[in-house]
């Protein structure tokens, strides 16, 4: 499939879609833990998308006035690609429920949002882990992440935004893009994926299985290469995101660099590995989550028996793991889901996993204090409330509701 330059397929979504801000506190009301689960989920959406949107993107956290402001959002702001992908997730598998046109369009601003996260960075191929329309440095850089990743954005004049982006949200894109791809996106949108992953993942193999930033260096957790000692895990990252760019693109360089890595560097084997099950302090859930996006896009379309074999004993070993799960996190609810979607065995999914996906719960509102820097210079500690998202909630049940783990 043939892809669109960079400036046409940014050109093409700004001509499609306004810029998607939402002020925040627009939305204040909580679900309760006896309201059925449909409502809670549908009252979580509400507050997600009257709370956290920013420009398409949406916010893993928000701090509001008077630390905050209405616009730009002031929060910790590093994972908010892992957040909207799992946002996007839900949209997509809501839309290929109820086939609401809504539904699909809401997907779609996301991906405008998605696109502005390059643009802003200046680099075709190099993207944001969040940004924010403002002139000026915002104190919460200062206090969250890494504050020397934040920069003034030269293509979008007005904009900051902060770099450094790792492997997990590598992942992140590469997995909600192939999802959207195959679920939601039009034509139109079709072509502008297979852009955004021709330079994304392009740009990775061109310097040698490294995710490198603005400036041409590895970013600190973007290390795929074989030439360099890596995790397991990194190798099925790696892996996947090559497979599902070759079937989008069909570009021959992705196909070639994922037999490549496979059969002279072992990346196959290793990915049988990805699980650490040893050590229990290393046996952790972000690892897992990773996991489960790389393997689907791995296991719909991945033809050979011999590498489907290796996939089957890396997602077995993961499963061994979750099967002793309490599940009281809601991110751990997803991987027997997962298992039993990918693999065909639905036993995985037991009256525990369905009573905990039935009573899931949370995103609050709570009061904290932020140190927040005053015009003389001096730092005064200010009180303020705050909101965390409800992003996997959402998925859960709109990816249970798909594979029909639960009814409506």
């Amino acid at each position: 499939m043939p892809n669109p330059p960079v400036g046409i397929a940014l050109f093409v979504l700004s001509l499609t879609l306004a810029p998607l801000t939402a002020p925040a506190q627009q939305v204040n009301d909580f679900p309760t833990s006896d309201d059925p689960l449909h409502k809670r989920v549908a009252m979580y959406d509400a507050l997600m998308r009257g709370n956290h949107i920013n420009e398409g993107v949406f916010m893993q956290h928000i701090i509001f006035p008077p630390v905050g402001t209405v616009a730009p959002m002031v929060g910790s702001q590093e994972d908010c690609i892992e957040v909207t992908g799992a946002m996007l997730a839900a949209y997509c598998y809501r839309y290929a429920i109820t086939k609401d046109p809504v539904h699909r369009q809401q997907c779609h601003d996301i991906i405008a949002g998605i696109a502005k996260l390059e643009k802003v960075t200046g680099v075709p191929g190099v993207f944001a882990r969040s940004l924010n329309k403002t002139d000026t440095p915002l104190w919460h850089e200062r206090h969250h992440f890494f504050p020397i990743e934040w920069h003034e954005s030269t293509t979008m004049p007005g904009y900051r935004w902060e770099g450094d982006l790792s492997s997990d949200k590598f992942v992140d894109l590469c997995y909600m893009l192939g999802l959207y791809y195959d679920m939601a996106a039009d034509e139109e949108h079709k072509a502008i994926v297979a852009g955004i992953l021709d330079r994304f993942v392009g740009r990775v193999v061109d310097y040698n299985f490294k995710l490198v930033d603005v400036d041409n260096k590895m970013t600190l957790w973007g290390n795929f290469s074989p030439d360099i000692p890596h995790q397991p895990l990194n190798a099925l990252e790696i892996l996947a995101a090559l497979k599902t760019t070759h079937r989008i693109t069909g570009k021959e360089r992705y196909r070639a660099a994922y037999h490549m890595l496979i059969d002279k560097h072992g990346y196959a084997d290793e990915a049988i590995l990805s699980k650490t099950i040893w050590p229990d302090m290393w046996n952790v859930i972000w690892d897992d989550k990773l996991a489960c996006k790389s393997y689907f896009q791995l296991f719909p379309y991945e033809t050979d028996p011999s590498l489907l074999n290796k996939y089957t004993m890396a997602i077995n070993r993961h499963q061994y793991t979750w099967a002793q799960l309490d599940y009281t996190r809601h991110g751990e609810i997803w991987f027997p889901m997962v298992y039993a979607a990918l693999t065909g065995d639905r036993s995985v999914v037991t009256p525990k996993v369905l009573d905990a996906l039935n009573g899931m719960h949370g995103m609050r509102r709570w009061k904290s204090q932020f140190p927040v820097e005053q015009p003389d210079g001096t730092t005064k500690m200010v009180e303020a409330e705050q909101e965390n998202n409800a992003a996997e909630i959402i998925r859960n049940y709109w990816f249970a509701r798909y594979y029909g783990f639960i009814d409506e």
